[in-house]
């Protein structure tokens, strides 16, 4: 029988899966039309925002490959802008800061306490008390443990950042994969669970989410603003269907052929000085990030105390920040820096001139709006997507700026289909149990999921749209 091992003395470029060069080849013949000015003329691009769109073709080919790992392809992003942008944006007193202070901004530092938290939680055993507490509460059955967690996360986001709460859920998550076998469904429920809630936990609330905030602003403004109840009002059923469709689908698209969920033998440690410690940092970390407006404190600024008392107090030492996922900040980061690209360069605001707006139905133009957030959700962050289609939303006359705004805000939040859409599906996917580091989910096992609640999500919120939010909007 012939091995169909391939020899040594075969170049690594032949070794590569053939979608590999085919994906390279696609985005460089892309990165190259964009050098040489193919594309300006024909869509009407100033020179800026025809290179971003060369970017974003480069980006969006090695992201849905997976040709390369993706954080590298978040650095080819920093490296195209830095060589191609940069120059042509210095003389509008940006340059290379712009994509470096994206790369690495509040969010990315909101990450990495995040993760910190999750490293001295494990290290100190409390994601066991917390996982013992869920499933003495509801059960251990996979099906339960999943519904107690998206429940959990979705929860947390409606008061934290949807990143905080994902990475809390993380370390309990942990423990309950530990005597799970690999390759069973429930590995991956639970992590897309997770991050998925965390996600739409950034509905129910004026504060859940940037993007509701933002448009909050516009609309305090304009003095149409609903109340914080009544946000409550319009929001809260959404979520509720949505997570009872999200826990439907994982369940079946991922079936798990564990009996109940079961934690390691080894009791946790008593209760002592290290967990009080990891304990008090939590809560007060928890605490900044929900009151963090009233204090002048952006989250990421939170998010350095956990990281300064641990390490500082050796609970956690320089090893372990080492082994923090920083691939997945990479990732983000990409995300970050390219999403800062589309919006200065211009590509955002000639993307905004090209949606129909003019004389089209309210519900057909709240339809276009939600559709175009969603598009525009995938390739920079939510917050940006929804700073730049509120100027466009304000200028439009004869319709309701309040449902308008609140239906683009749902959409930028419901927009989640890859690992880099949202930060916690960069945290789901960067998230491993193995010692060898590697990852429970792919690209693959994202997408598809992603997709279904992405549209899913859409079309609930038109039905929602129709018979329920005009009970609390003016359309």
């Amino acid at each position: 029988m012939m091995s169909s091992r391939v020899p040594d003395w075969v170049p690594i470029v032949l070794r590569l899966p053939l979608r590999v060069p085919i994906a390279v080849v696609v985005a460089a013949l892309g990165a190259a039309a964009a050098q040489a000015g193919w594309l300006a003329e024909p869509l009407g691009l100033p020179r800026p925002a025809e290179l971003t769109l060369g970017i974003v073709f480069v980006a969006a080919t090695l992201w849905l490959t997976e040709a390369v790992p993706l954080f590298v392809t978040s650095l080819v992003i920093l490296a195209l802008e830095l060589v191609w942008l940069s120059p042509l944006l210095a003389t509008a007193g940006q340059g290379s800061t712009l994509f470096l202070n994206a790369f690495f901004s509040d969010v990315t530092l909101l990450f990495l306490g995040g993760f910190v938290l999750s490293a001295a939680i494990e290290r100190t055993r409390l994601d066991r008390y917390i996982s013992r507490l869920i499933l003495r509460r509801v059960g251990q059955t996979p099906q339960r443990v999943v519904f107690a967690m998206m429940l959990s996360t979705s929860l947390l986001g409606v008061w934290m950042s949807n990143t905080a709460a994902c990475a809390l859920m993380l370390g309990p998550a942990a423990s309950m994969l530990a005597r799970v076998p690999a390759g069973d469904g429930f590995r991956k429920a639970l992590l897309l669970g997770i991050a998925f809630s965390a996600n739409l936990g950034g509905l129910a609330t004026p504060v859940s989410s940037p993007p509701n905030a933002i448009v909050m602003r516009y609309l305090e403004a304009e003095g149409a603003a609903p109340s914080f109840g009544g946000w409550m009002a319009i929001a809260v059923p959404l979520l509720v269907v949505l997570q009872l469709v999200l826990l439907v689908y994982l369940g079946r698209r991922f079936p798990s052929q564990v009996a109940t969920i079961e934690l390691e033998d080894v009791e946790p440690p008593p209760f002592r000085g290290p967990q009080a410690l990891v304990l008090v940092v939590f809560v007060l970390t928890v605490a900044g990030w929900i009151s963090g407006d009233a204090l002048a404190l952006s989250s990421g600024t939170v998010a350095l105390l956990p990281i300064v008392v641990f390490f500082g107090a050796n609970l956690l030492r320089t090893p372990d920040l080492r082994n923090l996922p920083w691939d997945v900040i990479l990732l983000i980061g990409g995300g970050l820096a390219l999403g800062a690209a589309v919006d200065q360069s211009g590509l955002a605001s000639w993307a905004g001139r090209l949606l129909p707006v003019d004389g089209i139905p309210p519900f057909l133009l709240l339809g276009v709006v939600a559709v175009f957030a969603v598009l525009v959700s995938s390739v920079m962050s939510n917050t940006a997507a929804v700073n730049l289609l509120a100027p466009i939303v304000m200028g439009i006359g004869g319709v309701s700026h309040a449902s308008v705004l609140i239906v683009a805000a749902f959409a930028c939040t419901l927009s989640m289909p890859m690992p880099v859409s949202t930060p916690p599906n960069a945290m789901a996917y960067g998230f491993s149990v193995s010692p060898d580091g590697e990852g429970e989910l792919t690209t693959r096992d994202m997408i598809g999921p992603g997709l279904f609640i992405t549209i899913v999500g859409l079309g609930m919120l038109a039905l929602f749209t129709a018979f329920w939010f005009p009970y609390f909007l003016v359309f």
